[in-house]
Protein backbone atom coordinates (compact mmCIF):
# COMPACT_ATOMS: atom_id res chain seq x y z
CA UNK A 1 0.00 0.00 0.00
CA UNK A 2 1.56 3.57 -0.75
CA UNK A 3 -0.70 6.40 0.49
CA UNK A 4 -0.33 9.10 -2.25
CA UNK A 5 -1.76 12.28 -3.43
CA UNK A 6 -4.19 11.28 -6.20
CA UNK A 7 -7.35 9.18 -7.11
CA UNK A 8 -7.62 6.81 -4.11
CA UNK A 9 -4.02 7.02 -2.27
CA UNK A 10 -3.58 3.60 -2.57
CA UNK A 11 -0.89 1.05 -3.67
CA UNK A 12 2.09 2.43 -5.56
CA UNK A 13 0.24 4.17 -8.22
CA UNK A 14 1.18 7.39 -10.02
CA UNK A 15 3.31 8.21 -6.72
CA UNK A 16 6.85 9.32 -5.33
CA UNK A 17 6.07 7.55 -1.95
CA UNK A 18 7.47 4.05 -1.38
CA UNK A 19 5.31 1.49 -1.76
CA UNK A 20 4.11 -0.34 1.12
CA UNK A 21 2.54 -3.06 -0.26
CA UNK A 22 2.62 -2.64 -4.15
CA UNK A 23 1.02 -5.42 -6.28
CA UNK A 24 0.28 -8.29 -3.89
CA UNK A 25 -2.58 -9.26 -6.01
CA UNK A 26 -5.61 -10.47 -4.38
CA UNK A 27 -5.35 -12.18 -1.18
CA UNK A 28 -5.38 -16.38 -1.99
CA UNK A 29 -8.34 -16.50 0.25
CA UNK A 30 -10.16 -13.36 -1.24
CA UNK A 31 -13.88 -14.43 -0.47
CA UNK A 32 -15.80 -15.15 -3.24
CA UNK A 33 -17.66 -11.68 -3.46
CA UNK A 34 -14.21 -9.97 -3.81
CA UNK A 35 -13.21 -12.07 -6.41
CA UNK A 36 -16.72 -11.39 -8.36
CA UNK A 37 -16.36 -8.06 -8.26
CA UNK A 38 -12.81 -8.04 -9.25
CA UNK A 39 -13.44 -10.12 -12.03
CA UNK A 40 -16.20 -8.18 -13.79
CA UNK A 41 -13.57 -5.77 -14.65
CA UNK A 42 -11.24 -8.07 -17.18
CA UNK A 43 -8.75 -6.08 -18.85
CA UNK A 44 -9.54 -2.94 -16.75
CA UNK A 45 -8.43 -2.96 -13.47
CA UNK A 46 -5.20 -3.08 -12.48
CA UNK A 47 -2.60 -2.78 -9.14
CA UNK A 48 -4.26 -5.24 -7.29
CA UNK A 49 -2.96 -5.20 -3.24
CA UNK A 50 -3.95 -5.95 0.30
CA UNK A 51 -2.78 -4.56 3.55
CA UNK A 52 -3.18 -5.61 7.25
CA UNK A 53 -4.14 -3.45 10.09
CA UNK A 54 -1.05 -4.39 11.66
CA UNK A 55 0.74 -3.10 8.46
CA UNK A 56 -1.08 -0.04 8.80
CA UNK A 57 0.11 0.34 12.50
CA UNK A 58 3.45 0.59 11.57
CA UNK A 59 3.32 2.55 8.76
CA UNK A 60 5.83 5.74 9.41
CA UNK A 61 3.51 8.69 8.36
CA UNK A 62 6.59 10.97 8.41
CA UNK A 63 8.46 9.00 5.89
CA UNK A 64 9.04 11.73 3.00
CA UNK A 65 8.67 10.78 -0.21
CA UNK A 66 11.70 9.63 -2.61
CA UNK A 67 11.76 12.49 -4.78
CA UNK A 68 10.36 16.11 -5.13
CA UNK A 69 6.62 16.23 -5.56
CA UNK A 70 5.64 17.22 -9.33
CA UNK A 71 2.88 19.57 -7.46
CA UNK A 72 4.22 23.33 -6.40
CA UNK A 73 3.46 23.53 -1.97
CA UNK A 74 1.69 27.34 -1.96
CA UNK A 75 2.45 29.37 1.48
CA UNK A 76 0.33 32.46 2.64
CA UNK A 77 3.13 34.67 4.64
CA UNK A 78 1.63 35.32 7.86
CA UNK A 79 2.60 37.08 11.17
CA UNK A 80 2.88 33.79 13.02
CA UNK A 81 4.96 32.27 9.57
CA UNK A 82 4.11 30.49 6.52
CA UNK A 83 0.67 28.88 6.31
CA UNK A 84 0.12 26.10 4.15
CA UNK A 85 -2.46 27.39 1.06
CA UNK A 86 -2.23 24.01 -1.47
CA UNK A 87 -0.35 22.21 -4.15
CA UNK A 88 -0.82 22.53 -7.45
CA UNK A 89 0.68 21.01 -11.30
CA UNK A 90 0.28 24.41 -12.15
CA UNK A 91 -0.11 27.77 -10.26
CA UNK A 92 -0.35 31.13 -11.84
CA UNK A 93 1.22 32.97 -9.08
CA UNK A 94 4.27 30.86 -9.66
CA UNK A 95 4.56 31.06 -13.19
CA UNK A 96 4.37 34.66 -12.70
CA UNK A 97 7.42 34.12 -10.20
CA UNK A 98 9.26 32.52 -13.17
CA UNK A 99 8.53 35.01 -16.04
CA UNK A 100 6.58 32.53 -17.88
CA UNK A 101 3.19 32.98 -17.04
CA UNK A 102 1.99 30.36 -20.08
CA UNK A 103 4.05 26.90 -18.92
CA UNK A 104 3.85 24.32 -16.74
CA UNK A 105 6.66 24.00 -14.55
CA UNK A 106 7.77 20.62 -13.65
CA UNK A 107 9.99 21.04 -10.30
CA UNK A 108 11.10 17.27 -11.13
CA UNK A 109 13.15 18.47 -13.98
CA UNK A 110 15.75 20.23 -11.66
CA UNK A 111 14.44 22.22 -8.84
CA UNK A 112 16.32 21.46 -5.66
CA UNK A 113 14.30 19.96 -2.73
CA UNK A 114 13.78 23.77 -0.70
CA UNK A 115 13.72 25.99 -3.50
CA UNK A 116 11.09 29.01 -3.03
CA UNK A 117 9.73 31.63 -5.10
CA UNK A 118 7.90 34.53 -3.35
CA UNK A 119 5.72 36.86 -4.68
CA UNK A 120 4.21 39.26 -2.20
CA UNK A 121 3.27 37.26 0.57
CA UNK A 122 2.87 33.72 -1.50
CA UNK A 123 5.75 31.94 -0.83
CA UNK A 124 6.05 28.77 -3.47
CA UNK A 125 8.28 26.12 -2.71
CA UNK A 126 9.18 22.68 -4.48
CA UNK A 127 9.28 19.70 -2.43
CA UNK A 128 8.56 16.22 -1.15
CA UNK A 129 5.68 15.41 0.80
CA UNK A 130 5.19 13.05 3.57
CA UNK A 131 2.68 10.08 4.00
CA UNK A 132 0.92 11.84 6.52
CA UNK A 133 0.35 15.00 4.06
CA UNK A 134 -1.32 12.84 1.59
CA UNK A 135 -3.43 10.55 3.91
CA UNK A 136 -3.96 13.46 6.23
CA UNK A 137 -5.43 12.62 10.12
CA UNK A 138 -8.97 13.04 10.27
CA UNK A 139 -9.40 12.95 6.89
CA UNK A 140 -10.86 10.90 3.63
CA UNK A 141 -9.46 7.82 5.09
CA UNK A 142 -10.40 8.22 8.71
CA UNK A 143 -13.43 6.16 8.38
CA UNK A 144 -11.11 3.56 6.74
CA UNK A 145 -9.29 3.43 9.24
CA UNK A 146 -12.06 3.50 11.83
CA UNK A 147 -13.74 0.47 11.08
CA UNK A 148 -10.29 -1.50 10.29
CA UNK A 149 -8.88 -0.67 13.84
CA UNK A 150 -12.78 -2.09 15.72
CA UNK A 151 -12.61 -5.00 13.45
CA UNK A 152 -8.86 -5.54 14.96
CA UNK A 153 -9.73 -5.41 18.27
CA UNK A 154 -12.63 -8.29 17.63
CA UNK A 155 -9.85 -10.40 15.64
CA UNK A 156 -6.89 -9.53 15.83
CA UNK A 157 -4.37 -6.92 13.53
CA UNK A 158 -3.16 -9.91 11.34
CA UNK A 159 -6.73 -11.16 10.50
CA UNK A 160 -7.83 -7.37 9.31
CA UNK A 161 -7.16 -6.40 6.00
CA UNK A 162 -7.70 -4.05 3.36
CA UNK A 163 -7.99 -5.24 -0.20
CA UNK A 164 -7.68 -2.61 -3.40
CA UNK A 165 -7.49 -2.05 -7.13
CA UNK A 166 -7.64 0.32 -9.46
CA UNK A 167 -9.60 1.15 -13.17
CA UNK A 168 -8.08 3.11 -15.94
Amino acid sequence: MVVWAGRGRVPGVGTRLRPLAAERGLPTDASETVRAEFGRWPGEVFGATWITWAEVKRVDWDEPAETIDRRVHRYQRTADGLRYVGKAVWDAGHAEALGTPDSISDPVEGWPEGTEWTVGDTVFRAQKIRRRDAVQPGGEWQPVWTAMETLASLHGDDNVRLVVWFDN
